[in-house]
């Protein structure tokens, strides 16, 4: 039975303990997958350049061809999880990008490569759009922001984790079933709901996105999901190279990423209980404050890898760990019938960041720019992103604060 609660949705009659922490799980391990197939391209390119002769501006438009698919799929399949429901898009979300995975083990050109890995992103664009309000459904108002945060913690594991890609491909599709066993959290999924100034449809849901008010919030809550991911993948895609041009090893250098990403976990999980005692958007502007001042001082620290690792990690644990609280923002900005959507398009303009982080950082290290003053650069956007957080927390709609 399918009950509307004004803190939340009781989908299990009976078994509403069991219910949101077996989603909750469910839900990790999803995010935990996308965050490992945005990753494992970066770590599998020294095999797959030599294994099929690509050249470097190849290689790029391989890493921008699963980015731009999740950003393509964030905006196409939220839309439609908000009028068909959650549960059938994540399901044959997860079921293409699992296929897409394991394909992508299989080619023999670039021009395969390139497709297969731009359909899973396609596919993973519409787990996360779908995945978010899920979870944020599940769960009453004030145990929400932390329950979208502990399952968005999955990312940077994602990150820190490897396997081969058929390995991912096969995980993806024996969490499937798994989806079945789960709730719609969509009221009347299907029906057409009039939004947005009386309009039905898909681009209706769209249009909400910047009608009742929420036009300055939607815009600046997308800008810092831009800047924060760009910061991200600039320092997850050039700071290995960086500390090898400093004079580490590249076996040492290797590591950067796994500090940066464990920080990321460990920020995350500690700013779920400082955001339930002080709310959400302040604390995690105030974290990202301190984490681009973390970033600025890195340049200072690459004289030895212990300087370095621990310079990430906090870096990490306060810039990228604020930043994975960004889905319980979409969650508390949008009512429930746009919530995929704002999911989405948020992710989908995020990726555009992700796209540009490691194409301005490649430029930065082409003009010869030292690390020093590269890092203090970097640090520019996450600031800008603190700023659009601490906006939006003044110009969201305030009368949404008790919807479900």
């Amino acid at each position: 039975m399918l009950i509307a609660e004004e803190g939340g949705v009781n989908l299990f009659a009976g078994r509403d303990q069991i219910a949101p922490r077996l989603l909750l799980i469910v839900a990790f391990i999803l995010v935990v997958i996308d965050g490992y197939d945005i990753f494992i391209i970066s770590f599998l390119v020294p095999l797959i350049a030599k294994e099929l002769a690509l050249s470097h501006n190849e290689i790029g438009q391989v890493f921008a061809a699963g980015l731009a698919g999740s950003m393509f799929g964030g905006m196409v399949l939220g839309p439609i999880a908000d009028r068909l429901g959650r549960r059938p898009v994540l399901t044959l979300s997860l079921a293409v990008a699992g296929a897409a995975t394991i394909l992508c083990s299989t080619s023999n050109s670039f021009a395969a490569l390139a497709t297969y890995r731009f359909v899973a992103g396609f596919a993973l664009g519409g787990v996360l759009a779908a995945v978010i309000p899920l979870v944020a459904e599940h769960y009453p108002k004030e145990k929400r922001n932390a329950a979208v945060t502990m399952m968005f913690v999955g990312f940077p594991c994602g990150a820190v984790a490897g396997t081969l890609f058929v390995g991912a491909g096969m995980i993806t599709l024996a969490v499937v079933p798994m989806v079945f066993l789960l709730k719609e959290s969509l009221v009347s999924p299907g029906s057409e709901a009039r939004i947005a100034g009386g309009r039905t449809g898909r681009m209706s849901s769209v249009v909400a996105l910047f009608a009742d008010g929420r036009l300055l919030a939607t815009t600046f809550m997308m800008l810092g999901v831009f800047f924060m991911l760009l910061v991200s993948y600039l320092l997850n895609s050039w700071t290995p190279m960086i500390a090898v041009k400093s004079g580490m090893s590249p076996a040492s250098a290797a590591l950067s990423g796994v500090f940066l990403n464990l920080g990321a976990i460990v920020g995350a999980i500690g700013s779920t209980i400082v955001v339930r005692k002080y709310g959400l958007f302040r604390p995690v502007a105030v974290m990202i404050v301190l984490g681009a001042a973390a970033i600025a001082a890195l340049g200072q620290l690459t004289q030895t890898s212990t300087l370095l690792f621990a310079g990430l990690f906090v870096a990490g644990m306060l810039a990228i760990g604020g930043n994975q609280n960004s889905p319980a923002m979409a969650v508390d900005i949008y009512p429930q019938k746009i919530r995929a959507t704002g999911a989405g398009w948020q992710f989908a303009v995020g990726r555009m960041g992700a796209i540009a982080g490691p194409m301005i950082g490649g430029q930065l290290l082409t003009w010869q720019v030292n690390s020093e003053s590269l890092f203090i650069i970097v640090a520019v956007p996450a600031l800008l992103a603190a700023l659009c957080y601490g906006i939006v927390e003044f110009v969201k709609p305030k009368e949404l604060a008790g919807e479900a």
